[in-house]
This record gives structure tokens, C-alpha cells and sequence, in this order.
């Protein structure tokens, strides 16, 4: 009796929740046997080096190859973007040969100075993300990383990620600390640059910029991550939804559609992977807040819409291929069934064109119009991964090989796979782009390669002992991609940060017991001495003061000028009286051949005799005055180069600048002039403005006067964030630790996924649960 009450609810639960669900179970038609599986790895592998070898041979160093003309082209910035996407891949697949030849034609090529326009966002999770993975993950293989000094915390590869990194800092200089979204390597942010980023383009940098902090020490660029997150978090409307584009220096929405797709996607996606990675429950819990209020207003059924953000109204029914990273988010999180859910109303897309089109009109059924292309993206793929290793249902192994059957049946051409122009026809366009070899193929290796080490669960793991004597366990698995697949290693991230704390307990040290040649010297010879001796004697600016050597040179000129003049008047003066005399001796000879007197040369020589004393008393006098009205024009000149240096407000121009107001002798006006435009006239005009360099107008404009090159200054007040250090996780802290005292104070309980429920229990294994009516997530 009780055997059969049993069988009979398992059949009611099976027909409420299973029988009437359109993403039902359904069973694999091909049975993935270990030869079967082990056959689509290497058809992805020849994959992967069918495009791989066509860029090198077709489009290398340019960005990007055109597969169809088999020519390249740059894209994002002449990074030989693919290639540096490709680095982490081809050690995924062990090819350690390729690797070694790959980061030198890298480390030869690419430059982080460059005078070009760059896409922050992309940078940072193609390049950044890319050469931090590399460098990881070389690490497995000694022989590659003999030669760096001071692996796993240093190396070539990690020193031009952080040159990269360094480069894109200044578009976090803004008012909200929301980067801009594009900087020009060598000169920085434009000053007429668009305020206006995507909210992807503001939450996709802690995983890489994190990293680097951890790998290097300096937590600036953990920090400017943070307080990007921060500053949206705190832009949430009142439902817990965030728009699509946001103004970065104001943090007011200019594009409020919300929803799970482009312009938003890895913003979540990195919530919930860096909480994992840096141990941060604050940042599952505004996963988990976000989640609630997708579930909420932006999912129907199990597709997801576009909607207001204030409201919740829909506003695009529109399935976006970009969404597909979504069950593999919550895969890893914990909610494996609802993923599956998801995955399977997704599949019938796959199933129906053999790729998911960019825009699909959920109501029409159809591709939307003019949106039907499929540039080989890997989210799909990404989730399909997660879901076979979470579960081993052979489903995700056989939608993995549908998509890669109809990616070499309709993309492969004599050099690489091209983008898919429309799903429906399957003609193709011209463009490979570089995530083709980044995340796809790697995405799809990885799920028919069970025993990579990616998948790794401790087993290979490895010791090793760095440069400044720190053991390290490195490779033990729990991987985290960052959205461009490049994984990062969590084990090598504590390794580094335990040495720069170990770096940094010495240099305090050091410093407290006085061993500072700076301290030593203060105490020796005093303060102000000591001041002086480093920088100077402080000069008053406004009774300036020319200095000793240039009186000397002043006056050293002075005279070799007015020698060189006196000699001049005096050479001219002699040729005059010469021309005088030698007339005056021709009359008087003239005249006393004629019989008559004549003296009028003595009469001139007497009368010059009488005037050469007034003569040069009068010289004396005009050369007096000539040498004061030079020096006062010497002083007037030095201090102009004092007031030169004062920085002004300029006002924005297009490659032109304008000086504030006439230059002036006065320190004191000038500077007064500057506050009263920069406090009082600019902003009541609304006069866009900044601050300095001064331009004359006498001067050539500089490109760089036309950027902003700053990176924030991230230790003042206004860069301290309530994520940075106030929810970070130490593990060592719970040794002794009343369990639920750890808990409480750490929120830990937020970076464990949730268990199974009875009622998954009760279904059977091969069938999808209930759709639940209320979420189990965490309210903040």
C-alpha cells in the first residue's frame, strides 16, 4: 500500500511539472560512448588549428583575419588581438611549442604606447585577460617559465598586462569613478570624450584588474574595479534592475532598458564569479538581489525580455544570443535545474537553425529582422559546459556536437570560419573575430575533454617554491573565466598576495626601526636644513627675487654690451671728426695758396677739445638709464616665468586652447583671476572646463593638451569603496572559530551554492524540476 501511494505521487508530481513543461527532457539520440566523445574533442581541435594557422598565415600582426579573402584587418586596436587570445588555448590543448613561439612573436609585436583609440572593455577582457591567463598558466609547464624571474608574481607576459592596465587607469579618473569607455593608449582619455558607457562596459574589470592587484601587490587596480561596482550597485532602481547605458560622470541612465543581454551580460557574470575568486560575499549578495529582481520582472516563462527598468513593462520581447551565458552563470552558483530549464527552451533554437541568431522575436518564432547573424559566439557553448560537468547528461554533449557539426558544415572556409550572415540561409560574411579562438573552440573543447585539467579537483596540482622563497600550491582547480574564457588561477592569486604582505611587513618593519637613510638624515641635520637641502630654499612668489647667477650674467652682459657700444659711437665719431679735419686742412691750404689765412682746423680742434667733456658726461647718463631699463626688463621676464607656471582653467576647444586673460606681472591677480573663472564665471555659464596645462597663445597646440592622462588617485576619500576590505574573506581566520560566529560576521554562508531540495529528490534524474514560483535567493 505505502509502495504504491509512493508511485503514485511520483507519477502526480511527474505530470504536474514535467509532462505540460515545452522543455521537457529529452533523451539523447546519440549515446556518447568515450571513443564518440573523444572524436568531437579532436574535430575541435583540428577546428581550433584550421583557424589558428589561417590567421598566422593570412592576418598576423593585424587583429583580426577576413576568412573569406583571407586577408586581415585590425579591429580593436593592432594588438594582434588574436593571437593574444589564442595564448591560453593552445595550453588548454598542450601544445607547449606553439605556446613558447606564440609569446615571443607577442612580446615582439605588441605595444602598450601606441597612439590609437581603444575600447577599454574590450582591452581589458581580450588583452588584459588574455596575457594574465597566459602567464598563469605557463606556470604548469617549467621549462617555459625557467627563464622569468620571480614567477608566479612576476614575468614578461604579467608585466605587459599590467603596462595595458596602466594605460586604461585614466578612464577611471570620472566624478562616479565609472570608467569611460574609450582611452587612447599614449595620451589618455579625450577631453571631448562621451561620458555615456554601456553597464557591462562599467562592471567587467574586477576579475582581471583584481588579479593583478593579488599578482603584484598594488591595490589600485582591485580598488578602481570596486568602486566602479559600487558606484552601480547604488544606481539600482527601486525594483533592483539597472538600465543599459549610464552617464559615468553624473551616474544618471541615459538608456533604461533592462535586461539580461548586450550592454548588460557580464556585469552579473562577474558579480558572481569574483565573489568566488576574491572571497567578497557582498558581491553574491548583489548577485543574488540582481537575480530576485530578474527573475521577477525581466523573465517570462523561462525567456527573458527587455524592460523598463522603473516599471518592469516590457519593452523588446527579444531573445539575444548573448544571453545564453546565463544557465552557466547559475550553473555555477548552485541552481543547476533552473539552468537546465533555461538551456533546454534555448536548445530549440539550436535545434531549429543549428546557431541561435543575435536577435530571436520570442512571440514571431522567428529570427529578427536584419539581426540573424551568428558570429560564431561561444555563450551557448559556455553554458553547455557547465551544465555537462555539473550533471554528465549526455543532452549538453549532443547539442555541443550539433553546433559543432553545423559550425564546420556551414562556417569553415580555405582559411578559417567565418561569421554566419543569417541563421535561416546560412551564407556567410567575412569576419572571424578573435573570441572564435578564445572562448569557442576552448569552450567546446573543454566540454568533451572530461579529463582536462581545467577540470581539475586537486589532482594536478602542484608545488612550487618562488623566487622569494614562498611555497605556493598552484593548478589545484576551481578555475574562474574571466567573459573571454581565459581562466584565472585562484591558488596563484593567495600565493602572491600572502608574498606582497610579506614584502610589505618588512618595509614597515624597516621604516620603525629607523633604517631609512631619509630618517637618519632628518635627525642629523634637522628639519629645515634638511628641507632645504632636498628641495630648496621656498621662494616667495609674489616679492620674487632674481637669482645671484643670473645678476652675474645680467651684468656680465651689460658691460660687453656697453663696451661693444661705447666702441661702436667712438669708431663712428673718430671717422666723423677724421672727414672734418681732412675738409678743414684742404680749405686752409687752399686758402693760404691764395694768399690768405685761414685756421679752420685749429678752430675745430679747439672746440672739440671743449666738448668732449659734456660729451662724455652724456654718454655716461644714456648708458646709466640704458642698463636699468634692461635689468628691470631682465626682473620683469623672471617673474613671468613664475606666473607662466600657474595653472589656469582653459577653456574646451577643438585642437586650440585659449589663455584665461592677458598674461600679467602679478602672481597674486593671476591667481586670483583663476578662482574667480573656475568658481564663479565657467560654472554659471556652464562653460566646460579643466584645469591647466596653460596654453599661450603665441604656442603651438599639443596633441596631449587635448586628453586627460590621470589615473584616479585611489588612496583619498573619494576611492575608498565599502567593498574594498570591508567583506573579504581570510580563510585562516576560522581556525578556532566558532562556526557560526564565522558565519555571521563573514556572510560566508553567500559564497556556498544551495543544496537539493526534497522535491528534487522526488523527480526522476533525467527530468527537469518544478518551475519555482518563489526564488530562493539571498535579499540583501
Amino acid at each position: 500500500m505505502i509502495i504504491r501511494k509512493a508511485v503514485f505521487f511520483l507519477g502526480l508530481v511527474t505530470i504536474l511539472y514535467a509532462s505540460d513543461d515545452p522543455t521537457q527532457n529529452r533523451k539523447s539520440s546519440l549515446h556518447f560512448t568515450p571513443k564518440v566523445i573523444n572524436l568531437y574533442r579532436e574535430k575541435v581541435r583540428r577546428m581550433f588549428y584550421h583557424a589558428y594557422d589561417g590567421y598566422l598565415n593570412h592576418a598576423f600582426p593585424l587583429d583580426e583575419l577576413k576568412p573569406i579573402t583571407c586577408v586581415g584587418q585590425d579591429t580593436w586596436g593592432s594588438f594582434s588581438l588574436s593571437l593574444i587570445d589564442a595564448l591560453d588555448t593552445l595550453l588548454v590543448m598542450g601544445n607547449t611549442t606553439e605556446f613558447r613561439r606564440a609569446v615571443a612573436l607577442v612580446l615582439e609585436k605588441v605595444r602598450d604606447d601606441a597612439n590609437v583609440n581603444v575600447s577599454v572593455f574590450e582591452t581589458n577582457i581580450r588583452v588584459v585577460g588574455g596575457l594574465i591567463s597566459a602567464h598563469m598558466l605557463a606556470g604548469r609547464h617549467k621549462d617555459l617559465v625557467a627563464d622569468w624571474q620571480g614567477y608566479p608574481c612576476d614575468g614578461p607576459l604579467l608585466k605587459l598586462a599590467v603596462k595595458m592596465a596602466d594605460r586604461l587607469m585614466p578612464a577611471f579618473n570620472t566624478e562616479t569613478g565609472m570608467p569611460y569607455g574609450t582611452v587612447n593608449l599614449k595620451y589618455g582619455v579625450h577631453k571631448d570624450e562621451t561620458p555615456i558607457t554601456c553597464t557591462a562596459g562599467v562592471g567587467t574589470f574586477i576579475i582581471e584588474f583584481g588579479t593583478l592587484s593579488r599578482l603584484t601587490g598594488d591595490d589600485k587596480y582591485e580598488k578602481v574595479a570596486l568602486k566602479a561596482l559600487d558606484a552601480l550597485w547604488s544606481t539600482r532602481s527601486p525594483i533592483g534592475l539597472v538600465g543599459n547605458h549610464i552617464n559615468v560622470q553624473t551616474g544618471q541612465w541615459t538608456a533604461t532598458d533592462s535586461g539580461i543581454g548586450a550592454g548588460v551580460d557580464s556585469y552579473f557574470e562577474y558579480l558572481a564569479k569574483a565573489a568566488y575568486l576574491f572571497k567578497r560575499p557582498s558581491l553574491m549578495k548583489q548577485f543574488h538581489a540582481h537575480a530576485t529582481a530578474i527573475n521577477k520582472h525581466v523573465r517570462k516563462d523561462d525567456w527573458f525580455m527587455w524592460v523598463s527598468m522603473a516599471k518592469g513593462a516590457v519593452s523588446l520581447p527579444i531573445f539575444q544570443s548573448l544571453e545564453a551565458f546565463w544557465p552557466g552563470t547559475l550553473t555555477m552558483v548552485g541552481d543547476v535545474q533552473d539552468a537546465s530549464r533555461i538551456m533546454l527552451t534555448y536548445s530549440e533554437v539550436i535545434r531549429k537553425y543549428g546557431f541561435p541568431p543575435e536577435f530571436y522575436n520570442i512571440h514571431n518564432e522567428e529570427p529578427a529582422d536584419k539581426r540573424a547573424a551568428f558570429p560564431l559566439r561561444p555563450e551557448m557553448v559556455e553554458s553547455l559546459m557547465y551544465l555537462y560537468r555539473a550533471t554528465k547528461d549526455e543532452t549538453w554533449l549532443e547539442l555541443g556536437a550539433e553546433m559543432v557539426d553545423a559550425i564546420e558544415s556551414s562556417a569553415r572556409t580555405k582559411c578559417g570560419y567565418a561569421t554566419i550572415n543569417n541563421v535561416k540561409e546560412h551564407n556567410i560574411e567575412d569576419r572571424m573575430e578573435s573570441f572564435f579562438l578564445a572562448e569557442t573552440t576552448k569552450y567546446l573543447y573543454l566540454l568533451f575533454d572530461t579529463k582536462n585539467f581545467i577540470h581539475s579537483k586537486g589532482d594536478h596540482a602542484r608545488i612550487l617554491t618562488s623566487s622569494k622563497n614562498l611555497t605556493c600550491i598552484l593548478f589545484g582547480g576551481g578555475y574562474i573565466f574571466n567573459t573571454e574564457a581565459h581562466p584565472v588561477d585562484p591558488g596563484m592569486l593567495d600565493c602572491c598576495s600572502i608574498q606582497a604582505k610579506r614584502e610589505q611587513e618588512v618595509g614597515e618593519k624597516e621604516v620603525n626601526n629607523g633604517d631609512h637613510h631619509e630618517k637618519r638624515e632628518l635627525t642629523e641635520q634637522g628639519g629645515e636644513k634638511y628641507y632645504e637641502n632636498q628641495y630648496g630654499k621656498e621662494e616667495n612668489l609674489i616679492e620674487f627675487e632674481v637669482d645671484e647667477k643670473m645678476k652675474e650674467e645680467a651684468e656680465r652682459k651689460r658691460q660687453e654690451e656697453e663696451a661693444q657700444k661705447k666702441s661702436e659711437e667712438s669708431r663712428k665719431a673718430m671717422d666723423k671728426v677724421r672727414q672734418f679735419l681732412i675738409k678743414a686742412h684742404l680749405k686752409d691750404e687752399e686758402k693760404q695758396r691764395n694768399g690768405e689765412t685761414s685756421e679752420s682746423a685749429k678752430k675745430f680742434m679747439d672746440q672739440l677739445l671743449k666738448a668732449y667733456p659734456n660729451h662724455t658726461s652724456e654718454m655716461e647718463s644714456l648708458n646709466k638709464e640704458a642698463l636699468i631699463e634692461f635689468e628691470e626688463i631682465q626682473h620683469l621676464n623672471d617673474i613671468r616665468e613664475i606666473v607662466r607656471d600657474i595653472p589656469i582653467p582653459d577653456v574646451f576647444c577643438e585642437r586650440c586652447c585659449y589663455p584665461l586673460h592677458e598674461i600679467v606681472d602679478s602672481v597674486a591677480l593671476r591667481v586670483l583671476m583663476a578662482d574667480v573663472y573656475e568658481y564663479h564665471i565657467y560654472p554659471k555659464r556652464k562653460v566646460n572646463f579643466h584645469h591647466g596645462p596653460v596654453c599661450w597663445i603665441e604656442e603651438t597646440p599639443r596633441i596631449e593638451d587635448d586628453y586627460k592622462n590621470e589615473p584616479p588617485s585611489v588612496h583619498t576619500d573619494k576611492w575608498k569603496s565599502p567593498l574594498y576590505d570591508s567583506d573579504m574573506v581570510v580563510l585562516s581566520s576560522f581556525v578556532g572559530d566558532d562556526e557560526t560566529e564565522a558565519v555571521r560576521k563573514f556572510g560566508f554562508n553567500h559564497l556556498l551554492a544551495p543544496g537539493y531540495r526534497k522535491l528534487d529528490r522526488l523527480i526522476a534524474g533525467q527530468n527537469v524540476a518544478t518551475r519555482r514560483k518563489k526564488s530562493w535567493y539571498y535579499e540583501v
